[in-house]
């Protein structure tokens, strides 16, 4: 509204234009302006004005006559159309005049041109002459001869909390997340608003839940299409859809059938994206840059597009209704799924989510034709950056559709990697810490798995199901998926699947306080790590060795397993495990009341957690020092090293 005011107010500026899509409040602004003028505008100094609707389009001497009659209190004596122009224009540039031309787009033909000469004539020599006054136009479609007018307004729908406001002045009864969900969906479509406000409070009392609950899927989609209709340029029962659809129809089958296509586009699209959506591919070769942005910004001035830098998109409620009439859009689809293809970046070089944008609408458009298996295959190679990155509602979002819209159509050579979209979503959830829907989504996988015999698949599912009871701490229900894990891969004979599961299962027994069990466990996990030569991971294994006897006080054995663990990780050069056995050696020296020992380990443990900034680990070696120094009775000491863990772990940088 500034931006208006500011272009009002400086002589200099003859045009202002304002256009949008039908019913979106172009009118409305522009009668605010103009009947408000002299009251809250007081520096706009026109010294008089004239507002004329042209819906009807009227002849241009009657149009002229009109203005004419205004600005003088009396009749043009002459009806010669040109001298009307002439002096229609001279009165306009004697004094400051402000000239309200509504509805514009009703004098236009199908290519933005004039269908009267003589309003061609009249609007040709203002914008050459100029005057002391002011046109003001609303418009749907952007007339030709003020193409690249630097002072028009793309009026788009009103704000969310403006569309709020609205619906409460209106009474419309909802919650606050109902009432914002609304105004959304409709794009802060003014008129749409006003309507559905009319069919509640005649059908529902003015209550937009209740309705909503009628049909939670199609409710909206119906009501603002079908439903919800009204008075709208001398018509009683517009609606959303006649509305878009007059646009529609005023552009030819060309046209038409390249906005069809543009719409499967989810995303904002330049002009390349734009060329694989024109036609056919002869017609394709022969269009340059220049000519399909002619054809977008075309759009665009129909007010069925919107331009942003160097790139297009619909208006959300046109792309619905568009795509909603469209009878067949696989090769648009297809298209677009060749256009991203084509332009992806590569794998390698992704770091956040918008660099691998293309790889998810390939996958939406696979969905939208129906290609479930080839979308599957898409977010497969999508799946690791997007569980590295940490992006889980996202993975969640893409597999919920995938898996929902493949069921029905599930083919029989399909099953196994439908199974597998399970399980990936049923990880995703799992990573986010929902993980009973983790498990739901486990059980299905695992189930269709065992029903066409893919022994992988089963012990995949029965990992998954494991990780899930063990995150729930229902340790007995993960050790049960973990023994079946195990004898399927006890069977297959991979060695470094079998120590998986046998460390799966013994941190389990650990986790229920059933050491000797994790001990037979983490026995045979450590003969398995010996034999393949992972010295990391013998290591691990016998720290693992080390706690469970710690907690079973054996603690002479607990510190063998120690000692041997510190000694691999000496010899390896690993620091953060020597920190780990030197501080399970001070703990396990304490609890035998050998507290010099049980200090010299620990300060050992201290110095290296300081050195390599683990502020947590060496929050835990301060407090066994503390405890070391209790037992000794030296309280201030041990005061002091029980006070500096909450300082490390508080104020120290992650």
């Amino acid at each position: 509204m500034k931006e208006i005011e500011a272009w009002l107010n400086n002589p200099q500026v003859s045009t202002v234009g304002i256009q949008g899509l039908g019913g979106v409040g172009k009118s409305t602004l522009a009668a605010y302006f103009y009947h408000f003028l002299e009251s809250k505008f007081k520096s706009l100094n026109f010294k008089a004005k004239f507002w004329a609707d042209v819906s009807l389009k009227p002849d241009f001497t009657v149009f002229a006559k009109k203005i004419i009659t205004k600005f003088t209190g009396k009749p043009p004596q002459s009806i010669d159309i040109t001298e009307l122009i002439n002096n229609l224009l001279y009165l306009l540039s004697k004094r400051r005049c402000l000239l309200v031309v509504d509805n514009l787009e009703t004098l236009l033909d199908e290519q933005r041109n004039w269908q009267n000469k003589y309003y061609q004539d009249f609007f040709r020599r203002w914008k050459q002459q100029g005057t002391n006054s002011t046109l003001f136009i609303t418009t749907q479609d952007k007339p030709q001869l003020f193409q690249g007018l630097k002072h028009w307004l793309y009026l788009g729908g009103i704000k969310i909390e403006e569309g709020i406001a609205l619906l409460n002045e209106l009474v419309i009864k909802g919650t606050e997340a109902e009432l914002k969900a609304f105004v959304e969906y409709v794009d802060g479509h003014p008129l749409t608003i006003k309507l559905v406000a009319e069919f509640l409070g005649e059908h529902y009392d003015s209550q937009l839940s209740p309705v909503k609950k009628s049909d939670s899927t199609q409710f909206k989609f119906k009501l603002v299409y079908n439903e919800a209709q009204g008075l709208h340029r001398n018509k009683d029962n517009a609606c959303l859809s006649w509305i878009i659809q007059q646009h529609l129809d005023r552009l030819n089958s060309e046209q038409k059938q390249f906005i069809t296509n543009l719409s499967v586009y989810r995303l904002p699209f330049n002009h390349e994206a734009a060329s694989h959506m024109w036609l056919e591919d002869e017609v394709k070769l022969t269009l340059t840059s220049i000519s399909i942005k002619k054809k977008l910004l075309e759009l665009c001035n129909r007010s069925l597009l919107v331009k942003t830098q160097e790139k297009f998109q619909f208006k959300s409620l046109v792309q619905k209704y568009v795509l909603e009439q469209a009878n067949d859009l696989t090769n648009a689809h297809q298209q677009a799924i060749e256009y991203y293809q084509a332009n992806f970046k590569e794998p390698e070089s992704w770091k956040v989510l918008e660099d691998a944008r293309e790889h998810l609408e390939i996958i939406a458009h696979h969905c939208e034709l129906k290609q479930y298996a080839s979308a599957n295959k898409v977010l497969d190679s999508y799946y690791g950056f997007l569980t590295r990155r940490g992006y889980y509602e996202v993975l969640v979002e893409i597999y919920e559709k995938l898996v929902q819209e493949w069921q029905p159509n599930l083919q029989p050579e399909d099953r196994s990697n439908y199974a597998n979209s399970l399980k990936n979503l049923g990880n995703a959830y799992n990573l986010l810490g929902e993980y009973k829907l983790a498990i739901y989504y486990h059980q299905q996988s695992l189930e269709i798995a065992r029903d066409i015999g893919d022994r992988n698949r089963v012990a995949s599912s029965l990992s998954s199901l494991g990780n899930a009871y063990n995150l729930l701490r229902e340790y007995k229900l993960a050790i049960d998926y973990y023994q079946q894990l195990l004898k399927i891969r006890q069977k297959i004979g991979n060695r470094e699947m079998i120590a998986d599961s046998l460390m799966d299962l013994g941190t389990a027994y650990y986790c229920l306080g059933e050491y000797k069990l994790a001990i037979d466990y983490y026995q045979q996990l450590l003969k398995i790590r010996q034999k393949i030569g992972d010295r990391v991971l013998e290591a691990f294994s016998l720290m693992d060795l080390g706690d469970a006897y710690y907690y079973l006080e054996e603690y002479r054995l607990a510190i063998d397993y120690y000692q041997q663990s510190l000694e691999i990780a000496r010899d390896i050069g690993d620091r953060d495990g020597e920190a780990d056995s030197l501080m399970g050696l001070g703990d396990t020296y304490n609890n035998l009341g050998e507290y010099p020992q049980a200090i010299d380990y620990l300060q050992q443990s201290l110095k290296i957690k300081r050195q390599i900034k683990d502020r947590y680990e060496k929050a835990n070696s301060l407090m066994g020092l503390g405890n070391v120094y209790n037992n000794l009775g030296e309280y201030p000491r041990a005061i002091d090293y029980l006070q500096q863990p909450l300082d490390v772990i508080v104020h120290s940088p992650p």
